[in-house]
C-alpha cells in the first residue's frame, strides 16, 4: 500500500491550528475544518467556495494548495487513471513544496513549513510510484524522510502526529516482512513496530482532531488486508461510511470489509450501486463482490463465474493492478471449478496465489492446493 497523501490531512490540522494560535475567534481553523469534511463527503462545489476564500485571506499560504490537491485527489479518485488531472494534481502540490521552501529558508525550524514540505513530498513520492516513475518516486520519498524524522518526537504536542507516526512504524516493519527483497534498503531508515504502529493509529482515530478520518481508514484497510482481523476492519470500515455515505471509495472499503464478516444481505445492496458505477476503480468493487454473493449466499454458480470473470476483464482492460481483486476472482474460480471437480481448479488456486498480496487469501489458496 503507496498511499502517502493521508500525510496531508496531518499538515492541514497541523496548519490550521498553527493559524489558530495566531488569529482571532479560530476563522482560518474552522473554514479548513469545513472544508475538508466537504471534501470528504464528495461535496466539491461547498468545498471548492471555501478553498476559494482562504486563498483570497491567506495569500502566500500553501495551506490553500493543499486543499486544492486534496479535492482533486478525491475527485478524481483514482487520479492515476486520468493523465491531465494528475499533472494538475503535481503542480499543486509543487507549488505548495515551493511555498514551504520560502519559509524554511527564513525559518528553518517551522512547524507549519516542515509538515507542508512532508505532505507536499510524500504525495508525489505516492503519485509517481504508482505511475511508475520510480526516480522521482526515491526522490521525494527521500526528502518526505527527512521531515517525518524531524516530527516523530512531538505526538504529545498534537495527536495528529500519531497518524505519521503510526503509518511509519507499522509499514517499516511491514514491508521488509512481505517483500524479502526490500530488506538491505530498509537499513538505512529508522527501526518500527507493527503492534506499536496500531496503537498509535488508534490513538490517531480517536482523539485526532481531523487526522482522525485517515486513521480509521488505513486500519481498516490493515485490519481487512494485512493483519486480517475483520470485526475490527468492519468498525473502522462502518464508522466511515456512516459518517461519509457519499464517499464511494470509503463505501468500496465498507463492502469488503463485510463480505469477509460473510455479511451478504448487508453487503448485496452496496455491491449492486457501485457495480453500475462509471468508474472502473469503484466498478470492479462492485462486480467482484456480488459474485461473492451470487456465489456463498445466493449459490448462482453460473453468474458467480461471470462475474469474476468480468472482474478479470475489467483489471486487465483498464490496467488498475488490483491484484489482491484479482486474487479474490481467482479463489472465487477455484472454488467454483472444484466444486465440479474440475482439474483447471488448481490452476485458479495457483493465480491466486500468486496475485495475493496478503496471508488470508494465500491460505485459503494453499489449503485448497494441498
Amino acid at each position: 500500500m503507496k498511499h502517502f497523501f493521508t500525510v496531508l490531512v496531518i499538515v492541514l490540522s497541523t496548519c490550521a491550528n498553527s493559524v489558530l494560535a495566531q488569529t482571532p475567534k479560530n476563522a482560518y481553523f474552522k473554514e479548513v475544518r469545513e472544508g475538508i469534511e466537504h471534501i470528504y463527503n464528495q461535496e466539491f462545489q461547498e468545498s471548492q467556495q471555501i478553498i476559494g476564500r482562504l486563498e483570497r485571506s491567506m495569500q502566500g499560504s500553501a495551506i490553500p494548495d493543499l486543499m486544492k490537491a486534496l479535492q482533486l485527489y478525491w475527485a478524481q479518485y483514482p487520479i492515476q487513471l486520468k493523465k491531465d488531472k494528475l499533472v494538475l494534481y503535481h503542480k499543486f502540490l509543487d507549488n505548495s513544496y515551493q511555498r514551504s521552501l520560502a519559509v524554511l529558508d527564513s525559518d528553518p525550524g517551522n512547524p507549519e513549513a516542515i509538515f507542508l514540505a512532508m505532505a507536499s513530498q510524500g504525495m508525489l513520492a505516492e503519485s509517481y510510484a504508482e505511475s511508475g516513475r520510480n526516480f522521482k518516486a526515491v526522490g521525494a520519498a527521500k526528502r518526505a524522510y527527512n521531515y517525518i524524522k524531524l516530527g516523530s518526537d512531538k505526538m504529545d504536542q498534537l495527536k495528529e502526529f500519531y497518524l505519521s507516526t503510526g503509518l511509519y512504524n507499522y509499514y517499516r516493519e511491514y514491508y521488509p516482512e512481505t517483500y524479502p527483497v526490500y530488506k538491505p534498503f530498509m537499513s538505512f531508515f529508522m527501526k518500527g513496530n507493527k503492534k506499536t504502529g496500531i496503537q498509535q493509529l488508534e490513538t490517531a482515530a480517536k482523539e485526532a482532531s481531523i487526522a482522525h478520518v485517515i486513521a480509521k481508514y488505513y486500519l481498516s484497510y490493515i485490519y481487512l488486508r494485512y493483519e486480517y482481523v475483520p470485526v475490527k476492519a468492519l468498525r473502522q470500515a462502518k464508522n466511515l461510511h456512516d459518517t461519509y455515505p457519499k464517499n464511494l471509495p470509503f463505501t468500496a472499503i465498507y463492502l469488503e470489509s463485510l463480505i469477509i464478516n460473510d455479511r451478504f444481505q448487508e453487503a448485496y445492496p452496496i455491491a449492486k450501486m457501485l457495480q453500475a458505477q462509471n468508474s472502473p476503480y469503484l466498478k470492479i468493487y462492485g462486480v467482484l463482490f456480488m459474485g461473492v454473493i451470487e456465489e456463498k449466499l445466493q449459490k448462482d454458480f453460473v453468474a458467480a463465474e461471470k462475474h469474476y470473470r468480468n472482474t478479470l476483464a475489467l483489471n486487465e482492460q483498464h490496467k488498475m493492478q488490483r491484484s489482491h481483486l484479482e486474487a479474490f476472482a481467482y479463489l472465487g474460480l477455484g472454488r467454483i471449478y472444484e466444486q465440479k471437480q474440475d482439474p483447471q481448479a488448481r490452476k485458479f488456486f495457483k493465480e491466486a496465489m500468486d496475485q495475493a498480496s496478503t496471508k488470508a487469501l494465500k491460505a485459503e489458496a494453499k489449503n485448497h492446493l494441498n
